[in-house]
């Protein structure tokens, strides 16, 4: 009994680690933040995340946590450059198919008060520098993985410029 109970856990271990070696890690990117819409209040960013599916299966992906960072005007290098702007989780499930790229626009709500060093950043230079970084979870017929992403890059008027 001791025997076939130590096969057939050795067997399960196995067929684990082939099925884990064949789902592959997305590819998480943040194309860029783009100004939405505003009101007399606020307004929102996009924040638009592109997934790439590399594995044979649908993927989806929740839960999706983001921190967005302004740098400061006329600030340089370190991690003391940045100020948080946002941060928040995106509820809604994303579904990407195997082998297919998709981008999602995640809506990022502001109020004027925090846009305020920023703005001014944007009237005098027409410019302002962005780091965005989060994690998602994202569901595999394996179990969960919980997959980090990260982007820094200027917005312009009118347009982004991803740097990195």
């Amino acid at each position: 009994m001791r025997l076939r109970l130590t096969a057939a856990v050795t067997a399960a271990a196995l067929a684990a680690s082939a099925c884990s070696g064949a789902v592959r890690r997305p590819d998480i990117e943040l194309e860029g933040v783009t100004l939405g819409s505003v009101g007399l209040s606020g307004g929102t960013l996009v924040a638009n995340i592109r997934v790439h599916n590399p594995n044979r299966f649908t993927l989806h992906a929740e839960d999706l946590r983001y921190q967005l960072f302004l740098r400061r005007a006329g600030a340089t290098g370190g991690d003391s450059t940045w100020t948080r702007f946002a941060e928040g989780t995106y509820d809604d499930t994303l579904n990407v198919r195997a082998g297919q790229t998709r981008t999602f626009g995640i809506p990022i709500s502001f109020s004027f008060g925090q846009l305020a060093g920023a703005g001014r950043q944007l009237l005098d230079y027409g410019r302002v520098d962005y780091r965005a970084q989060g994690t998602v979870d994202v569901h595999t017929p394996v179990g969960t993985r919980n997959v980090p992403f990260r982007k820094t890059g200027t917005f312009i008027m009118g347009s982004t410029t991803p740097s990195r």
